[in-house]
């Protein structure tokens, strides 16, 4: 008789919710290992960041120690001299005020553009530099504005004006104040017709037709040399600048091209030395046919010859009478040969024709 084996039967140990359970408990602690994971990671990151950092801020505090010790707060650097150079007469006194450079101060800690800075906000000064010489010394190299005119108001004129009420500019039209102490600035060109009351000291003026005036001073002498010298401007006309030169000559320039005009002035005057004319007044701002007046030079009267007397036989002064002429027939009475009727001195004539250059 044969035993019949029991078959076993495939059975699950667990059922599906204990295996969902279980397998959340294994995402947790995976998700557990990996968030230790990242937290160990950025704890090393942090941990190197700060050495690093601990590093260079040793690194920068050593050096700045050693540059504090071989260079800042070395009294070797410390300032012991500071030369001014300036082509004008600004003041050293005033210059290291405005510099606000003190003596004994470190050569490197000075801040050499702003040095600059505050040196160009003085009205004299154009155009400064700033240098070190080590070990102790500044060096500063000043050009002063140099100014080409005055500008005055519209009543001033050349042979009243008044130098203690007026202005100086430069070529850029900076103001300046006037100095009574430099006698070659009262031959400058003077620019009549200015608002003084609108003009203030150190900045420029805003007028156009001062800029044009300023503009035609400085190109005056490099197209006609010393031919033509301006004596005053008028610039009260915004559309015009009457200029007279120091032989009292006028001459009218428009405000545009002014080389232009200089040049069609340049052909004029060379035409005036040609025919021995002197020039009275012209008007540039036509292209054609200027308008142009000529000054004839005036005719010296002739003066009757003198006798001369022999130095050994001196003449007896005769005795004047006055008589009545004796007319003889057919001879007609003559009249003196140096009668003063006779002499005539011919007058200055003035001529005006259009000047085609």
């Amino acid at each position: 008789m044969t035993k019949r084996r029991s078959t076993k039967q495939n059975r699950r140990l667990s059922t599906s919710r204990q295996r969902r359970q279980q397998h959340l408990l294994d995402v947790k602690v995976r998700a557990r290992r990996a968030s230790a994971r990242r937290l160990q990671k950025g704890f090393f990151v942090v941990s190197l960041l700060l050495i690093l950092l601990s590093l260079v801020g040793a690194g920068l505090f050593g050096a700045q120690r050693l540059l504090n010790t071989v260079f800042f707060a070395n009294p070797d650097y410390a300032i012991h001299s500071v030369e001014v150079t300036t082509d004008g007469d600004l003041a050293r006194d005033l210059v290291l005020r405005a510099a606000q450079i003190d003596d004994g101060s470190n050569i490197f800690s000075i801040n050499l553009s702003a040095v600059e800075d505050r040196l160009r906000e003085l009205p004299q000064v154009e155009e400064v530099n700033v240098q070190r010489l080590l070990p102790d010394k500044l060096v500063i190299l000043i050009q002063e504005r140099r100014p080409i005119a005055w500008i005055a108001s519209a009543d001033a004129n050349k042979t009243g004006f008044n130098y203690e009420g007026a202005y100086l500019v430069d070529r850029r039209g900076i103001v300046l104040k006037p100095k009574a102490s430099a006698p070659e600035y009262m031959t400058l060109p003077i620019i009549i017709g200015v608002e003084l009351s609108s003009v203030t000291v150190g900045q420029p003026v805003e007028k156009d037709s001062v800029k044009a005036a300023l503009e035609l001073i400085r190109e005056c002498p490099e197209v006609l040399q010393s031919r033509f010298e301006i004596a005053t401007i008028d610039v009260s006309k915004e559309y015009s600048l009457m200029v007279t030169d120091k032989q009292r000559s006028v001459v009218t320039f428009g405000p545009d091209d002014l080389v232009g005009q200089l040049r069609r002035l340049a052909m004029l005057l060379a035409y005036c030395e040609r025919t021995s004319k002197d020039l009275q007044s012209a008007n540039l701002m036509a292209e054609r046919n200027i308008p142009v007046v000529f000054d004839e030079p005036a005719t010296p009267a002739a003066s009757p010859e003198p006798v001369v007397q022999p130095a050994s036989s001196p003449v007896a002064q005769p005795t004047v009478r006055r008589a009545l002429p004796v007319l003889r027939s057919g001879h007609k009475a003559e009249k003196p040969a140096n009668s003063s009727k006779n002499v005539h001195k011919k007058s200055k004539t003035t001529e005006v024709k259009p000047f085609n250059g």
